[in-house]
C-alpha cells in the first residue's frame, strides 16, 4: 500500500467501521470465492454479523472459517480535468476511506452473547430505540434459530485516499474544482483533503 494512504490509528479505523451500515464478506471453499454484503457491528476488536443457521455463507464457514471483510466509504468523484489539462482520462479517480479485515470466524452459541450482539447491532442501526430489549423471552425462538458469527481482526488494514501524494499544484487544482462544483460530498472531501495533507505521510499513531 502507498504509505501516503495507509492509516494505522485505531480510532480512525474504528470510526469507519462504526459508521458503516454494511460491509462485504468474502469466503472461499474449494477455490470457489463467494462475496456477500452483510450488516455488522464492531464490539471491541472483532466484528459480528448474523444470518440463517443453514444459509450459504454459514455452510461455507463450516468448511472454511477464514474470511475477509471490507468496508468502503466513498467521497467525491474526481473528474479527469480536475487535476490535469492534458485531456487524458487517466487522472480520473475517486477519494475514499476503506478498511479490510482478515481473520478467523467462530459461531456464537450462548443466548446471552447472541443477545449482546443483537443489542449492539440495533443500537448502531436504530439508535432511537423503540424496541423490546433482547433479554426478553419474546426473542427466544428467533435467537435460537439465528446464527451469530464473530470475525477476529487478525489482520487489519486501512486506506484513506484524499490526494495526499499529489503535488501542491495538482492538489490545489482539485480543491478549487471541488469547491466550484460545490456538492455536499465535495465540501466534505475538501475538508478531509486539507486535514490529511497537513498530517503528511505516513499517518500513524
Amino acid at each position: 500500500m502507498n504509505p501516503y494512504f495507509e492509516i494505522k490509528n485505531r480510532t480512525l479505523i474504528y470510526d469507519v467501521l462504526d459508521n458503516a451500515e454494511y460491509g462485504t464478506l468474502a469466503l472461499s471453499v474449494s477455490n470457489m470465492p463467494y462475496v456477500v454484503p452483510v450488516n455488522f457491528v464492531r464490539i471491541d476488536n472483532a466484528i459480528f454479523f448474523h444470518g440463517a443457521l443453514k444459509n450459504k455463507k454459514m455452510r461455507m464457514l463450516e468448511q472454511n472459517p477464514n474470511a475477509s471483510f471490507s468496508v468502503v466509504k466513498n467521497y467525491a468523484l474526481i473528474d479527469s480535468d480536475f487535476s490535469s489539462t492534458e485531456g487524458l482520462a487517466c487522472p480520473a479517480t475517486q477519494f475514499f476511506k476503506s478498511v479490510t479485515i482478515e481473520g478467523l470466524t467462530s459461531a456464537i452459541e450462548s443466548r446471552v452473547e447472541k443477545a449482546k450482539v443483537f443489542e449492539a447491532l440495533m443500537e448502531k442501526l436504530q439508535p432511537k430505540g423503540g424496541y423490546i430489549p433482547f433479554s426478553s423471552q419474546k426473542y427466544n425462538a428467533a435467537i435460537k434459530t439465528t446464527a451469530v458469527v464473530k470475525l477476529e481482526m487478525d489482520k487489519l488494514t486501512c486506506k484513506f485516499k484524499f490526494g495526499q501524494h499529489l503535488s501542491k499544484e495538482r492538489f490545489d487544482m482539485i480543491v478549487s474544482n471541488l469547491l466550484k462544483r460545490g456538492t455536499p460530498i465535495d465540501m466534505e472531501t475538501v475538508k478531509l483533503m486539507k486535514a490529511l495533507k497537513r498530517v503528511q505521510c505516513p499517518h500513524t499513531q
